[in-house]
């Protein structure tokens, strides 16, 4: 992949500062090393139908983040979070 245009760059650049300012002042502990942002947009296609779009941003565009971290980072965030929402069990149940 060619480098990101100069603007490109700059944004990334402070998305990955942003990421790194919030996670700070939720008091993370340790030092951010991967991310990935998921991002839905709505737009209607030719034809005027509403459409919905899925996506992710990685840092640097996703040159510097192989799949296989991305994969893992996508699948501990589901699993955590459907572990979440999942209905518990009352003692009564048990």
């Amino acid at each position: 992949m060619t480098s990101p245009a100069p603007d490109l760059k700059e944004a990334y650049e402070r998305l990955d500062q942003a990421i790194r300012d919030v996670t700070r002042l939720n008091d993370w502990e340790g030092l951010v090393t991967d991310w990935v942002v998921i991002a839905a947009n709505q737009y209607y296609a030719d034809n005027g139908r509403s459409m919905t779009g899925v996506g992710q941003l990685l840092p640097d565009g996703g040159d510097s983040v192989p799949d296989y971290r991305v994969i893992g980072l996508l699948d501990v965030a589901l699993t955590a979070r459907r572990a979440g929402y999942a209905p518990e069990e009352s003692e009564d149940e048990e």
